[in-house]
């Protein structure tokens, strides 16, 4: 009896885990009810539900996203005035201009004519196979969604992969009598070898028979290994399409959602600083993912392909031809089919194109920090609007705005016609239009944002951040270096299990302060822990782009974490050694900035002679 009703309640655990999360941790804000302290215990209570929602996912992510709305008034931490104004702010805006932009690339197959310029440029042999596949996933997941990105590159990969198998002999033979060769059954190769069997079998020889079964048991090994042999090369460039695509949004500030909740937690927390805008992430966060993905690259070809064969592949020797890009054999014939079924480049695609190439441009020249002019303003094309006033969201949703209005067929009216037109002059439907939009939009994730930008701005307005800054003072003598390189792997292994965009929003406010309380700058810890967040490689549930390739059935989740374990620690060791080099004179991470609180008695000089871990404390004047 005991056994079935423990079984019936952990059917309904979610429903616990809801109810009995507030009652569990209601004495904290009982308890700091009538002291000084009240709104800060009010706000860590509202804290600490949300991440054990966030955590277990008994709501929809965006859901507990909301719960400021309901929890900071009813708390008395801020009024609902105050805290739905964090849903609509500049870096929300910033995200829908990019997914508007990247809902037209997707409308148009813009994004898969890119995919498959680059396979068919990089060959079809494995390992430049899966450089092409990453190089084409990472740099469409700068822009367009991880998520929508992996939905396409999957079932490119596969049709690939059965031809690539099935060209080289390592399909399984389940597989081969699925799908023959000819499209016949009983035909080719194994028919072939029936009929030989059986001419030997006739002949009646004892020591024939005898070395014909060795040799059948022979080949069957040798099935047997090329058949594993194209296992893993599957899992391989299965695996390496997801990985780039977690890879890949780091690079940008719109290329996922913990990007934009720096970004936001940044103007929160410290609102005299410079602020993290288009410019300032790519610099860092580009050349970063450019060698996270190299090292995924390595590891894969280590792990599921051959790795000795990879100096000669790049030498361009020594690999007896298994390194040459050969475009005849079927794997290349079936990326050139799938090209060539997008015809030539339409005119809505060249539309998208410019439309694209624009906004990066704007992005790029908004404001040039580095080229002052006389009145000290930056050089760039913002410089002849109010200063401050044109953001990159308003860039964004400008750009986006044109796709609404421009049409998606050249026009054939007046001048414009061409002799050979005879369609009579009408309008063409635009290159975007509202319904695709609300197709193809994730609003979800929009909330999602908002929700951390409330809880970053409820943290600071409550007190909660102050009083974590002075309890972090006791880590002012930790080796700052370790200290982040500790900080990076904890929340890259937690947004294993967590939304990676949830775990910035409960991380960032906090690691601000802590950056405070021992007098370093806040984005030596911010940055890197905002990018770890993205470094999800061993668990299917971890990010939509892991649970998509998972679901084609080729990887079991012990290949994905033994593979996705020290790729994690790979890339954060790549992390920091970017932070700590080119990182701080991009940042000017090397001094304590004037906009923020320094709450210990000395600051951490980044520096040379801190990349070994040991920090320079210099006591203020």
């Amino acid at each position: 009896m005991a056994p079935r009703l423990v079984k019936e309640l952990l059917s309904f655990w979610k429903s616990i885990v809801f109810l009995l999360t507030p009652v569990v941790l209601c004495p904290l804000p009982i308890y700091f009810a009538s002291t000084q302290y009240s709104k800060i215990a009010a706000c860590a209570y509202a804290v600490i539900i949300m991440a054990v929602y966030w955590t277990t996912e008994v709501l929809p992510l965006a859901v507990t996203a909301l719960l400021p709305i309901i929890l900071f008034p009813m708390l008395g931490v801020q009024s609902s005035k105050d805290v739905c104004i964090n849903y609509l702010k500049d870096n929300n805006f910033l995200f829908v201009g990019g997914l508007l932009v990247a809902v037209a690339i997707e409308k148009w197959n813009l994004h898969k004519r890119i995919a498959l310029r680059v396979l068919l440029t990089v060959g079809s042999e494995p390992r430049w196979l899966m450089l092409g596949m990453m190089s084409a996933t990472a740099f469409l997941s700068m822009w367009i969604s991880n998520t929508a990105t992996t939905a396409m590159m999957v079932p490119i990969a596969q049709a690939i992969l059965t031809e690539l198998l099935r060209d080289t002999g390592k399909d399984k033979p389940e597989e081969r009598r699925m799908l023959p060769p000819d499209g016949k059954t009983g035909g080719g190769e194994d028919g072939e070898a029936l009929k030989l069997k059986e001419i030997r079998m006739e002949e009646g020889d004892h020591d024939f028979v005898e070395d014909d079964t060795t040799m059948a048991e022979d080949q069957k090994q040798l099935q047997s290994s090329s058949a594993d042999s194209g296992d893993r090369m599957s899992k391989g460039l299965l695996l390496c399409i997801c990985y780039a695509a977690n890879i890949g949004g780091t690079a940008t500030l719109t290329g996922t959602g913990p990007n934009l909740v720096i970004t936001q937690a940044v103007d929160t927390l410290f609102p005299n600083g410079p602020g993290i805008d288009f410019v300032t992430w790519f610099s860092f966060g580009f050349p970063a993912m450019i060698l996270a993905l190299l090292l995924a690259w390595i590891w894969l070809q280590c792990m599921f392909l051959d790795c000795s064969c990879l100096l000669g592949c790049i030498k361009q020797r020594g690999c007896k031809g298994r390194c040459k890009r050969d475009r005849n054999n079927a794997a290349y014939k079936v990326i050139r089919r799938q090209y060539d079924e997008l015809g030539p480049v339409s005119f809505p695609e060249k539309v998208v194109l410019l439309h694209f190439v624009l906004l990066v441009l704007l992005w790029f020249f908004r404001d040039m920090k580095f080229v002052k002019l006389e009145n000290k303003r930056a050089a760039g094309w913002t410089y002849f609007f109010v200063k401050g006033y044109m953001t990159d969201a308003a860039t964004g949703i400008m750009v986006a705005i044109f796709l609404f209005f421009w049409p998606s067929k050249p026009p054939n009216f007046m001048c414009c016609r061409r002799k050979r037109d005879t369609r009579p002059a009408e309008p063409a439907p635009p290159i975007l239009d509202w319904a695709t939009v609300h197709q193809k939009m994730p609003w979800s994730v929009v909330i999602l944002l908002g929700g951390g930008f409330a809880l970053a701005d409820g943290v600071k307005a409550s007190g909660l951040s102050d009083w974590m800054g002075q309890g972090f003072q006791t880590f002012a003598g930790f080796p700052v270096v370790a200290l982040a390189l500790i900080i990076c792997v904890i929340v890259a292994f937690i947004t294993e299990f967590t939304s990676n965009t949830s775990t910035a929003a409960i991380f960032l406010p906090i690691l601000g302060k802590l950056a405070e309380g021992i007098c370093v700058h806040p984005y030596y810890l911010m940055i890197p822990a905002t990018i770890a967040c993205s470094f999800a490689f061993m668990l299917p549930v971890a990010t939509p782009p892991n649970a998509i390739v998972f679901s084609y059935g080729r990887i079991k989740v012990f290949d994905m974490a033994k593979c996705g374990f020290m790729l994690n620690l790979g890339c954060i060791l790549v992390l920091t050694f970017a932070i700590n080099t080119y990182g701080i004179p991009l940042y000017g991470l090397s001094t304590f900035p004037s906009w923020a609180t320094c709450a210990a008695g000395g600051v951490t000089v980044l520096g040379p002679a801190n990349v070994t871990g040991l920090p320079a404390n210099v006591t203020l004047g």
